[in-house]
């Protein structure tokens, strides 16, 4: 499970119970909680396919998460599915299973806990979840312009949590996501100790609304290669207000983005939010190596209570040339 905004679903049979006349017996049974949304999108432009219709139209992602917990143990289940016009083989309707993982310490917002199973990795400054969940159309750091999508990992993972405050944590762990990032086949296999990260994270630093992530990562890259090669990031951001910017710059191996030299991915976000329901948004990032920017425009606003309606214009700029389109969506979360 990436992020959800709310859990508006709750079957309350927690700690229900249930005595038998015959048996006298107690069934303590775990809180159940159901949540998840579902993405309408159109699109036109000539990022799409001129034997598609240069357009899009679709689910661009439902998900539907089922959680239990008992005391701080907690277990996350959740299935997704996308249906698009668009032409990609993935978005074939075909449901999935997108994250299933178990946290002991749930709840807890000081000291140690640690989640394993399928999970998001959330490394970087603002790994929010699914290419999606900021801007309608992914940037650079989620795989746009063809770059690497070093804010998207997710896979089989143990990962722990430090929480110093309620607000600055060190967060760190091993994966393992089973496939090869070069561009030769492998010559020996992907195993826990080509894979692990840390990551500090503090927020709202010495009250003044700044926050911050510093970390590194090492990352199986296969072909010759048969150890980890490394991924570095550093954010800054600062929130006041009805304002919020940032930057962020990550650095990866050469071997991880086949290119001739270091890659460095430079992302800056800016949002605005006028009025309580109006979200106004504008992000820009560049991959130096591969030599792409992504351009995003957008507008969210929250049309009822569990609705919302988006708008972008989006462009990703190449040495060569340059693709464009314009997006809408309608989500309903619950």
């Amino acid at each position: 499970m990436r992020t959800f905004k709310s859990i508006a679903l709750s079957t309350a049979v927690g700690s229900v119970a249930l005595c038998s006349a015959s048996f006298g017996a107690t069934l303590d049974l775990p809180d159940i909680s159901v949540n998840g949304f579902i993405r309408a999108d159109y699109g036109a432009g000539d990022r799409y396919p001129v034997s598609r219709g240069e357009d899009r139209l679709g689910i661009s992602k439902a998900a539907l998460a089922i959680s239990a917990q008992k005391d701080d143990i907690k277990g996350v289940f959740v299935i997704g599915t996308e249906v698009m016009t668009d032409g990609d083989p993935n978005n074939n309707g075909n449901v999935d299973i997108k994250d299933a993982f178990i946290v002991v310490g749930a709840g807890k917002e000081k000291g140690f806990f640690f989640s394993v199973g399928a999970q998001p990795l959330l490394f970087g400054l603002k790994p929010n979840g699914y290419p999606g969940d900021r801007s309608l159309q992914a940037s650079v750091e989620y795989g746009g312009g063809g770059a690497f999508a070093v804010s998207n990992q997710a896979g089989p993972s143990l990962v722990g949590t430090y929480a110093f405050t309620k607000s600055e944590s060190l967060r760190f762990g091993a994966f393992d996501l089973d496939k090869s990032n070069g561009r030769t086949p492998p010559t020996s296999g992907s195993k826990l100790t080509d894979n692990f990260f840390v990551l500090w994270r503090g927020g709202d630093l010495f009250g003044t609304g700044l926050y911050a992530t510093a970390g590194v990562e090492s990352l199986y890259v296969g072909g010759t290669v048969d150890s980890g090669r490394l991924i570095g990031s550093a954010g800054l951001g600062f929130k006041q207000g009805i304002f919020d910017v940032s930057v962020e710059l990550v650095q990866l191996n050469k071997d991880i983005t086949a290119t001739t030299d270091t890659e460095r991915y430079a992302i800056a976000e800016f949002t605005v939010q006028p009025v309580h329901d109006w979200t106004l948004y504008l992000d820009y990032a560049n991959a130096n190596k591969l030599d792409v920017s992504t351009y995003r425009l957008g507008a969210n606003y929250q049309w009822r209570k569990h609705l919302a309606f988006s708008a972008e214009i989006s462009k990703d700029n190449f040495k060569t040339n340059n693709v464009s389109s314009a997006d809408v969506r309608l989500t309903f979360d619950y």
